[in-house]
């Protein structure tokens, strides 16, 4: 319950003071403060909605004036930073940003020295284990970045349209580089794929960078030309 007061105090100057307040229970309080989560909650709701919305009409906008920006280039961090906790819910969802930075950083040095160690087998002509250590090598360091998106953020990534085309070449080249290896024992067909493997691989990380696909293709055309 709900109680009021009043009070009435005589000064030394003989003047009469009435004072008044309310008493609340611990029941009403928490009821206001629940009601008021609520309202925050529905705020930062409609914000977000806002700030989508916001970016979708600007997206349209450019698309309909002819002014539409790649999604290259817009950068590997793009939208990411305000949905951290989000994308990373799906993968050790206790792991704070620190610990993801750590494994993303063990998941590279585990993989560059798979290449490494790739790279002494073809030093001593062997080319079947160093085709099977470098597509290990590139399926570790592609998991790398798992921990730091989550996976269903980064496949996501993987598969836009601007880089889809070189997302499948470079899984497709990874199996078949491990299959021709392993299966066929075809020395010929390892060398094919792993060309093609790291052709891939260097594209699809040249989408990450903004302007590095536009760059690289103008360098291309002035040397063919010449």
């Amino acid at each position: 319950p709900t109680l009021f007061y009043l009070t009435s105090i005589r000064t030394r100057s003989g003047k009469v003071v009435t004072q008044g307040g309310v008493f609340v229970s611990s029941e009403k309080v928490a009821e206001a403060t629940h009601s008021l989560s609520k309202v925050c909650a529905t705020m930062d709701t409609l914000t977000k909605g806002l700030t989508d919305f916001k970016k979708n009409a600007k997206k349209q906008y450019n698309k309909l004036s002819g002014n539409e920006e790649s999604q290259e280039e817009e950068g590997l961090l793009s939208g990411f930073k305000d949905d951290f906790g989000d994308t990373c819910k799906d993968i050790c969802p206790k792991m704070s940003r620190r610990d993801r930075l750590y494994a993303v950083v063990w998941c590279l040095g585990i993989g560059l020295a798979l290449n490494a160690v790739g790279l002494v087998l073809l030093a001593v002509h062997n080319l079947i284990g160093f085709s099977v250590c470098y597509s290990l090598g590139s399926i570790v360091s592609l998991m790398s970045s798992f921990f730091l998106f989550g996976p269903w953020y980064q496949l996501k990534n993987m598969f836009k349209e601007t880089r889809a085309v070189a997302t499948i070449i470079m899984l497709a080249m990874i199996a078949l580089t491990i299959v021709a290896a392993v299966v066929w024992k075809n020395v010929a067909l390892c060398i094919l794929f792993v060309c093609l493997q790291f052709l891939a691989c260097v594209w699809y990380t040249l989408s990450y960078i903004p302007f590095a696909r536009r760059i690289v293709g103008n360098c291309l055309q002035g040397m063919v030309g010449m």
